[in-house]
């Protein structure tokens, strides 16, 4: 199961704008490079309830080993390096977002390089944050979407260990300090008009396999048997839980003396089956195949969970499934779409 959780603040604060808040920007950034002998640094600060997470986890929604991911997706970047790393750090002061904008809207009302909220200043300039409790996301030759996991640091805010006052994202002491140039990469803040806005999102494996009396599918799913959907709606609304059923069945199904239609009868797939949730329009992948996104499966049949809650809405879906058999991967792209209404 997967759940993506929208940022609640974010800004960018700027070491050549110590005063500036830049809280309603619809971009944050995060660099280091020099303008002649003038060195600029870029760090980016966000903040994420964590309210709703620890509910999951006490209903026993999430359940096992659950990893928390930042999730941060690219609008621009310019001379990055060819391999470099950005760090997480957990803040360790409060912090106001402001309604600043870097060009369109000057103010020093809210967070900046200087101050937490447009009066108090940081302990220490450029904001403050615990150095022990580290995340990081190394890039070499690699697309400069972020997708960090802060696992370790989302677990210290809901035991209490730390006070959730967000990450800070930045390079290290090391690159901020020496004197090379190392670019800046631009990502779509919460104040983005697009579907890339920050995400936090919360994976663990809440399949189960039962499969009861049933029998498997012979063959393979290339030419054996086929694979429907079987209870998939056009249009859901908003915050549906939703629990889409599969059916395996034979392509070329046996004769027999039964009173039953044998082709309609359901078996069950191998358990190496996953699924793949896409944009349609934009075919932007929202989860992919993988052990967060396995096929579960009752004495009905295969299933699996959906929670639309933390989806965009008002956007159509299209569900693929993936089977596995012998190491081989078949894909099964039947034009399941949907759409989350408003």
């Amino acid at each position: 199961m997967i759940k993506f959780y929208s940022a609640s603040y974010d800004a960018s604060i700027y070491l050549q704008l110590p005063k500036q808040n830049t809280g309603l920007d619809g971009i944050l950034e995060v660099g280091k490079f020099y303008t002649g002998t003038t060195k600029e640094i870029y760090r980016t600060l966000i903040k994420f309830s964590t309210n709703d997470i620890s509910s999951s986890i006490s209903s026993n929604e999430i359940t096992g080993s659950w990893k928390a991911f930042l999730n941060l997706k690219s609008a621009f970047s310019a001379e990055l390096p060819i391999d470099y790393t950005l760090y997480s750090y957990p803040v360790s002061q409060s912090w106001t977002m402001g309604i600043g904008k870097k060009y369109d809207y000057i103010t020093t009302q809210g967070v900046s390089w200087q101050y937490r909220d447009g009066v108090n200043e940081w302990s220490s300039s450029g904001a403050s944050w615990y150095t022990a409790s580290a995340a990081s996301q190394s890039f070499s030759y690699s697309t400069d979407d972020v997708r960090m996991d802060v696992t370790d640091i989302v677990k210290l805010w809901l035991s209490g260990s730390i006070v959730n006052d967000g990450l800070i994202i930045k390079h290290s002491p090391t690159v901020e300090n020496d004197s090379l140039n190392y670019g800046y990469v631009k990502f779509f803040s919460k104040e983005t008009d697009t579907i890339y806005e920050p995400k936090l999102e919360i994976v663990w494996d809440d399949s189960t396999f039962n499969t009861g009396s049933l029998s498997p599918v012979t063959g393979t799913a290339e030419d054996g048997y086929k694979v429907v959907l079987t209870n998939l709606k056009t249009k859901y609304p908003k915050d549906a839980k939703i629990q889409i059923r599969i059916k395996g069945r034979d392509k070329y199904p046996l004769k027999s003396f039964g009173t039953t239609f044998a082709y309609d009868q359901s078996k069950y797939l191998p358990i190496t089956t996953y699924y793949q949730l896409e944009d349609y329009v934009t075919g932007e992948i929202i989860y992919p195949f993988g052990v967060y996104t396995k096929i579960s499966c009752d004495t009905n049949g295969n299933y699996f969970n959906i929670n639309l809650a933390t989806l965009p809405i008002g956007r159509t879906y299209e569900l693929k499934i993936k089977i596995i058999e012998n190491g081989v991967s078949t894909i099964i792209s039947q034009k399941s779409i949907f759409e989350i209404e408003y």
